[in-house]
């Protein structure tokens, strides 16, 4: 069974076809976005790489909590950032989130992100009795 994860506290993106969050049996999918859903623009809030970052992880921590789970139980992400001159406040913001971690894996591209965003994160976590 497939469960679609939207939290109302994160904003609904369906008008534009997309989902916050999607869960199976096994794995959760989180995408992480500092987006106001009214204006799709950056939230006023993530003026810093690193407040973006926050923001991402943070929403994708509200997500994981729909299905049961915390930031603990990501196994992989993918990031995503507009440009490589913010990269080493992106990696500070993002420990800080796991604190000492074990961290998941990570890979990170720099490309173009949709509206103004400069972060995008996307989250894989396991449940925990299929560990």
């Amino acid at each position: 069974m497939i469960e679609y994860l939207n939290p109302p506290e994160i904003g609904d993106y369906t008008p534009v076809g997309l989902s916050s969050g999607t869960a199976t049996e096994t794995f959760v999918y989180a995408a992480g976005l500092a987006m106001d859903p009214a204006t799709m623009k950056r939230r006023a809030d993530a003026t810093t790489i690193a407040d973006e970052t926050r923001i991402c992880l943070d929403n994708i921590a509200t997500i994981l909590a729909d299905a049961g789970l915390g930031l603990g139980d990501i196994v992989k992400t993918t990031c995503y950032l507009r440009d490589d001159a913010h990269r080493g406040e992106f990696i500070e913001a993002y420990k800080s989130a796991f604190g000492a971690g074990p961290y998941p894996a990570r890979s990170t591209f720099v490309l173009g992100i949709a509206s103004d965003l400069r972060v995008q994160i996307e989250a894989v976590a396991v449940r925990a009795d299929e560990r």
